[in-house]
């Protein structure tokens, strides 16, 4: 995997309830993994503690425990050693894709966050989040980090009209769906022969209505950051 410096981060918004990504290229994958970490202040840890062996002991069975449906839960320890992590992958990944790619996250998330006992490392393909607080169920819009690729659309307003429907439209089906992926993903022409390409996704753990209220934060998002950015 190749890893560089989030201030590179482009082409996806991601919130701890999902996964958003708007493309208007013709491969559907950027050829490098970007990937963006927060290492949120609520407390440290130490080396030769109780909480570092529990989060270490809980980190290691994400790879091989994830499901099928490319989410997992888990935690270990008592009061205050002890840690909750979950671990989303993008829904279009393949079970051995998956793997490997939270496998590589749950060892750059401790490389980046040494002590803290509160962090998330994510990237265009999976997420992975430990806490000493409790993160099942629980919907979270920050941290967030948004991007672009620096290259602008030639017709703005048609561009973001047909852009807004498509978000819409998917936001709708994936905070509705009844399957344990909370996704959806489609294409829509726009003007020039361009094709939009977007995929939306929630955690499987949030309701309905926080998820569509989720992918609307975000949708508004793209809006705000990367205002005619052919990917964001």
């Amino acid at each position: 995997m190749d890893m560089s410096s989030w201030k590179w981060l482009p082409n996806f918004i991601l919130l701890l309830c999902l996964i958003n990504l708007v493309s208007i290229v013709k491969s559907q994958f950027p050829t490098q993994i970007f990937f963006h970490y927060e290492c949120l202040d609520n407390g440290n840890y130490t080396s030769n503690s109780m909480y570092k062996t529990n989060l270490d002991t809980v980190l290691s069975s994400v790879s091989p425990n994830i499901d099928t449906n490319g989410f997992y839960n888990s935690s270990m320890g008592k009061n205050s050693d002890r840690v909750n992590v979950i671990a989303l992958c993008r829904a279009d990944l393949q079970p051995s894709q998956c793997r490997d790619y939270v496998k590589n996250a749950t060892v750059e998330i401790l490389k980046k966050c040494p002590n803290q006992k509160q962090a998330v490392f994510w990237h265009e393909f999976c997420m992975v989040r430990y806490s000493n607080e409790p993160i099942l169920g629980i919907l979270a819009n920050f941290p967030n980090e948004s991007g672009h690729s620096g290259q602008n659309v030639t017709n703005h307003d048609a561009f973001y009209q047909e852009l807004n429907v498509l978000l819409d439209s998917l936001s709708a089906y994936a905070a509705s769906s009844s399957s344990p992926k909370k996704y959806a993903a489609a294409t829509r022409d726009a003007l020039g022969n361009w094709t939009i390409y977007a995929f939306e996704q929630c955690t499987p753990d949030i309701t309905s209505e926080e998820c569509g209220d989720c992918l609307t934060k975000s949708a508004q998002q793209i809006r705000e950051c990367c205002d005619g950015a052919k990917r964001s």
